[in-house]
């Protein structure tokens, strides 16, 4: 079964050459683009992380905030997806359960 999904696949998914050389440009500056936009969100995230350590130092704020680390967590695991790529992993892993429920006909 796995030889006859690869085989489809194939015939579907067939990448020219051609093509993909001629959109290198392309590809690259979406990736420098991705990249650049990476380190601004990962580079925030550290600026307000250690911004709320210092306030919490000044006793301007408490360390017992859990709506400030819950969104914490949630913005670092966002950003890290993106940056490991991971997102487009997870991405596809839910297009190929759609398809086994019967969304992709």
């Amino acid at each position: 079964m796995d030889n006859d999904y690869i085989s489809k696949m194939k015939k579907m998914y067939i990448v020219d050459p051609d093509v993909v050389d001629n959109l290198n440009w392309l590809l690259v500056l979406a990736g420098a683009t991705g990249t650049i936009l990476c380190v601004f969100a990962l580079s925030y995230w550290l600026i307000r992380f250690f911004a709320f350590l210092l306030l919490a130092s000044r006793g301007a704020k408490s360390l017992k905030d859990t709506k400030f680390w819950k969104r914490m967590a949630v913005g670092l695991l966002l950003i890290l997806l993106f940056m490991t790529g991971s997102v487009f992993t997870v991405l596809s892993q839910f297009y190929d359960y759609m398809a086994i429920w019967g969304w992709g006909d």
